[in-house]
């Protein structure tokens, strides 16, 4: 099955922050799947890795910050074994047709379910590529490919 998942569900499944559990779960349950992977993809995992260890570093203790360091360096490695071992699939789409599908969308749904530019674009990506099955953790997201008739596993944070 053509899966795409967003930077929400792929950054839990690397990172094993909040919800990460739940990801990997879903992801073995759908019996891993190759996910499309998107320069996009690579752009916002990559920096929400380091932005988060940013943050880290800044509200944590200074003794701790070759601990978010490493934490940092490791998830970046995993997320390099996954392309490696071609758990995500490297693939390319051309981006002015994905900016004018999210804008489509954009028209028909950001009324009705707050989708931001974001959401609307990774939606729009997973259609031109094909896809029957969306991957997320992020309800606009999960409402808005829905909407448009793929497949959905919604993967939200346990309590």
């Amino acid at each position: 099955m053509r899966t795409y998942a967003d930077t929400s569900f792929l950054v839990k499944l690397l990172s094993g922050e909040a919800g990460g559990a739940e990801v990997v779960a879903e992801y073995r349950r759908r019996l891993r799947p190759r996910l499309f992977y998107l320069p996009l993809h690579a752009l916002e995992i990559e920096n929400a890795i380091r932005h988060r260890a940013f943050h880290e570093r800044r509200i944590r203790p200074g003794d701790e910050r070759t601990q978010i360091n490493r934490e940092r360096d490791a998830v970046l490695a995993r997320l390099s074994q996954y392309v490696k071992r071609g758990f995500f699939e490297e693939t390319g789409l051309d981006m002015d047709s994905a900016c004018d599908g999210a804008r489509r969308l954009s028209r028909t749904y950001t009324d009705r379910f707050g989708a931001r530019a974001i959401d609307l674009l990774h939606v729009a990506c997973a259609l031109l590529l094909g896809s029957e099955l969306f991957l997320t953790s992020d309800k606009r997201q999960a409402d808005l490919a829905g909407a448009e008739g793929l497949q959905v596993a919604l993967v939200p944070a346990a309590d």
